[in-house]
């Protein structure tokens, strides 16, 4: 007989914290059991947030119990529900032990197995653009992905290099492929695979025009229209989203289903099948409610890497690195791979790109302002004074809005971690005239409308001309935010370090040092751009703290140019591919500093890594 949980049934309405912003719900309760769990707020019917509260209402209703599996890829969500229906159970005086008493603890978990040609674990924009081409060349092909809906840094994206593709040779704009060979060693000097890297720039433009023929939607647009400042007349080689990542990954999705592809969300992949011989033969594949054994031919591992396990940071890339973007991924594939015999190949390759908040202090920030926090990031986007952590000034200025070389720049940081400093004068400016005022980013394309979508949102150069021209009071909000580990005042530089813990005389001497510089036209520290600094003179002074961003690792299993795995004796895994984050040999310590790398080689492996194994598992045939 069930135990009575409450006296107190009803309905009662709780709030948690999710990544953004509060999350709101309402949960049923009977005398001996939750009944249901509504959301009271409004989600996009299919998104990611839609679906994870659908999944995790289902789970606490199914258990009975508070205390289950957050959802993969949305794990911050799915705590802030957590915490939604925690505060509503208390409300109505819920016993919980009695409750987990009446639950059912575990779900038996059924098997199932299933037979195809090819396997791919992992459905971003390599894992996708895998499936859909071995499909494309005749393999029976099944697409595994842990989280419950597309999810991964292709969906987050802004789009792919290239540099023949079709737009590019109509527009007159073909990129060189001696320069782009040469920007990827300067970045890597020569830590790459550079028959890989040459295999991946020839096949850049073919991918670009195979994605528009299958439903991503990309188009050319010029450097630099996504803020980037110092990127403003280099070649163009960034294909936008036009509908957004998401969008693109799930019209990908739909054209392998309509040609006849199994998909199975929410199933992630525990470890590959070998024969006696260490031929991959298969996968097993788990998901909350089922086992499934994939029997495959060939198996397409691309995961992304593991920038959201902190361990695996940890042990790979030191005791300091900030978590990355995207948290699901947590180095599943890798690890398969490497049981599998797979070398390990980590040169400590991670996509630092640009600053951002700490998921903490965004929490803090938004229960104090809701979504209000995010025009903070505007405050970013010029070439102030920079300090560390210590007070100490640490780099050119003038590369912060050369994202991808910031980004590294920051990560050499004690903590990651780096502060803005701005002075009142900055921000009557800015109140009187707009940014455009410090400094513009946008005039270039005035009548000459450039568009794209990153982070699934426009980048719109229209609409960026128009809101660096609005005159906005960054003052207020600043000292709402006052109140959190993120946003510091003082009327006088010394009482600025002493809100920020940072060295005073560090601090002062910073301030000076780059005032100098930029009073005398020289930066003899850092050989800045003076004309482009902005003097730190007038108080009262503003501090705003940023952390390293990092949307991810970039490597860890060694492949060839066919991305096959490859032992440590250079021999191939038989029949394991590798694409996307996931492989090295694309990168050495940092980022191809040119527009659309990541994302090129995500998608050009993954297809290239398609067609391979279809053509392969026909031969075995």
């Amino acid at each position: 007989m069930a135990k009575k949980i409450t006296d107190k049934p009803g309905k009662y309405t709780g709030s948690g914290q999710g990544k953004e912003s509060q999350i709101n719900l309402e949960v049923e309760v009977g005398s001996d059991q939750i009944i249901r769990v509504n959301s009271l707020d409004r989600y996009a019917p299919g998104s990611l947030a839609d679906n994870a509260f659908k999944k995790m209402a289902q789970k606490i209703v199914a258990h009975q119990d508070v205390d289950v599996d957050v959802v993969s890829g949305a794990s911050e969500t799915s705590r802030g529900i957590i915490e939604g229906v925690k505060d509503a159970l208390t409300k109505a005086d819920v016993d919980l032990e009695a409750l987990k008493a009446n639950g059912a603890r575990t779900i038996v978990s059924a098997k199932k197995t299933i037979n195809v040609d090819v396997a791919v674990v992992g459905a971003g924009g390599a894992g996708v653009a895998a499936a859909l081409a071995a499909r494309q060349h005749g393999a029976s092909v099944a697409l595994l992905e842990k989280t419950i809906s597309p999810l991964g840094a292709s969906t987050f994206a802004g789009g792919m290099f290239a540099g023949d593709s079709q737009q590019q040779k109509e527009q007159n704009q073909v990129v060189s492929k001696k320069w782009l060979y040469n920007e990827y060693m300067d970045a890597s000097q020569g830590y790459m695979n550079s028959i890989l890297v040459r295999r991946i720039i020839d096949e850049s433009g073919k991918t670009v025009d195979w994605l528009n023929e299958n439903g991503a939607i990309m188009k050319l647009v010029d450097a630099g229209t996504g803020g980037s400042f110092d990127h403003i007349g280099m070649p163009a080689t960034l294909h936008g989203y036009q509908e957004g990542g998401t969008k693109a990954v799930t019209k990908l999705i739909e054209k392998f289903k309509s040609l006849g592809g199994q998909i199975y969300f929410g199933f992630a992949g525990q470890r590959l099948l070998q024969d006696d011989q260490g031929q991959v033969i298969g996968l097993i594949a788990q998901s909350d409610e089922q086992e499934l054994q994939v029997n495959a031919k060939k198996v397409i591992i691309a995961t992304g890497g593991f920038g959201g396990n902190a361990e695996m940071r940890k042990e790979y890339l030191g005791d300091v690195s900030t978590q990355g973007q995207v948290l699901q991924n947590t180095g599943d594939g890798l690890n398969m791979a490497w049981d599998a015999g797979t070398a390990r190949h980590i040169n400590g390759s991670t996509h630092y790109f640009w600053q951002t908040f700490s998921n903490e202090d965004i929490g803090k920030m938004a229960k104090l302002v809701g979504p209000g926090w995010m025009p903070l990031n505007a405050l970013a986007d010029f070439p102030n004074l920079r300090v560390n952590n210590r007070g100490q000034r640490y780099a050119s200025e003038t590369h912060a809005l050369d994202f991808a070389v910031h980004g590294a720049e920051l990560s050499e940081q004690p903590q990651q971690t780096e502060f803005v400093i701005l002075d009142q004068a900055m921000l009557n400016k800015i109140k009187e005239g707009g940014t455009v005022a410090i400094e513009d980013h946008y005039g270039k394309w005035k009548n000459k409308r450039e568009f794209y979508m990153e982070f699934n949102f426009p980048t719109d150069t229209d609409e960026s001309i128009k809101r660096e021209h609005e005159k906005t009071d960054f003052t207020t909000l600043l000292k709402q935010l006052s109140s959190t580990n993120v946003v510091f005042i003082g009327q006088t530089i010394p009482e600025l370090a002493e809100q920020m813990g940072v060295d005073a005389i560090n601090l002062q001497k910073s301030v000076d040092q780059y005032n100098e510089a930029k009073k005398k036209g020289e930066d003899e520290l850092f050989f800045s751009d003076t004309k482009r600094m902005i003097p730190v003179e007038q108080g009262p002074f503003y501090a705003v703290k940023f952390i390293a961003r990092n949307l991810g690792t970039l490597g860890g299993a060694t492949i060839d140019e066919k991305m096959r795995a490859l032992k440590p004796d250079g021999e191939p895994v038989a029949n394991l591919y590798i694409a996307g984050a996931d492989a090295s040999g694309m990168y050495g310590k940092a980022y191809v500093d040119f527009e659309g790398g990541t994302l090129g080689f995500a998608y050009i492996s993954g297809r290239l890594a398609g067609i391979d194994a279809a053509e392969t598992a026909k031969e075995s045939n």
